[in-house]
């Protein structure tokens, strides 16, 4: 009988042992899983670990990169727009059989039944554009356009202006007051705008060579001057086309040898500017941004030079007097400008008054 009482204790106490053994495993096995799951944080909650995420992990592809950089304002990847140039028409007020008026209004007409999405119109756009009833009456062409479009002061704006008999003056006053609504920076001439990928410069050249004040002119250290390179360090950034507009051309048109020179042209009509190495600063200065193409008017007539990769076009053929023979570009014309994402070209549209 003792051992049989022996052996119900021994098995009572391994029994229990047991019992201990399972229940520290348990509260082991515990604590482990609190210590990978969870950490404490300063105030005593537990914060998750990534491996106690609820949602399953997100694909790659479902979170685009931050680019720290602006961006155009829409950015598909293929832009395709047009846009037209034309410049130097000289209308006479209420004469609309005079060629510059007839020209004009041909020109008008195509551009409407093309449909550009915007057109730029580089000056000298009446005769004796600086009274305001004279650049009214231009004004009243261009309004007939449906594009958008977009003013360019030329130097008939500038020095046939401000006097009573539109011989003299300076009429830069009455052409921002005339196309005030075309002009973003008040008292300024000059400005830019954006349309998709591309970034249009309009730029006063109308007081190159001598036509008025020496601090007037586009030249390095001028206020226009740090607008325009400050202008195109930003687009730089931000738009895929940069095109710059202005009245007086930095470059001659006729090369030597042609059937042309510059001995047949009206003063002041032969390299624009009176400062040939502000023009090669310039020249420069648009090249290192890369910039797709300088538009200019002034000489009256059709060219375009490459120079250093970049077209420096003359279109100038929108009704007043030509200056070249036909084959060296004395026709009138306006310039078709095409946009196809990463592509530019450029058609000439004849006019025939």
């Amino acid at each position: 009988m003792v051992c049989c009482r022996h052996g119900k204790s021994l098995l009572i106490i391994l029994f229990s042992l047991l019992v201990l053994i399972i229940l520290s495993y348990t509260a082991c096995t515990q604590k482990a899983q609190t210590g990978n799951n969870g950490e404490a944080t300063q105030n005593g909650a537990v914060r998750q670990s990534p491996s106690m995420q609820i949602d399953p992990p997100q694909k790659t592809t479902d979170r685009q990169p931050v680019i720290n950089k602006p961006a155009p304002a829409i950015t598909s990847n293929k832009q395709s727009f047009t846009f037209d140039v034309l410049g130097d028409s000289k209308i006479l007020p209420g004469k609309e059989n005079w060629l510059g008026n007839r020209v004009l209004a041909e020109a008008v007409t195509r551009i409407n039944q093309d449909n550009p999405t915007l057109v730029v119109y580089l000056g000298d756009g009446a005769d004796q554009g600086g009274p305001v009833e004279n650049l009214a009456a231009f004004r009243s062409y261009l309004d007939k356009l449906q594009p958008s479009w977009y003013p360019v002061i030329g130097n008939h704006e500038l020095n046939k202006g401000a006097d009573p008999n539109g011989l003299a003056g300076n009429g830069e006053g009455n052409f921002q007051r005339v196309f005030t609504d075309k002009l973003p920076m008040q008292g300024r001439s000059y400005y830019s705008f954006n349309y998709l990928n591309t970034h249009f410069i309009v730029l006063d050249t109308a007081w190159q060579s001598g036509y008025g004040p020496a601090e007037a002119e586009l030249k390095p250290g001028s206020q226009q001057w740090e607008w325009l390179s400050q202008d195109l360090e930003n687009a730089s950034k931000q738009s895929r086309h940069i095109f710059i507009f202005g009245h007086k051309p930095p470059v001659s048109p006729f090369r030597a040898g042609g059937p042309d020179t510059e001995s047949n042209l009206p003063d002041g009509h032969g390299s624009s500017w009176g400062d040939p190495g502000v023009a090669a600063e310039f020249m420069q200065l648009a090249a290192s941004y890369h910039v797709d193409a300088v538009f200019s008017g002034h000489i009256h007539m059709y060219n375009r030079l490459d120079i250093q990769g970049l077209p420096y076009i003359i279109t100038a053929g929108a009704g007043a007097s030509l200056y070249a023979s036909q084959e060296s570009g004395g026709f009138y014309h306006y310039v078709k400008c095409r946009i196809d994402g990463e592509q530019v070209s450029y058609e000439v549209v004849k006019l025939s008054p």
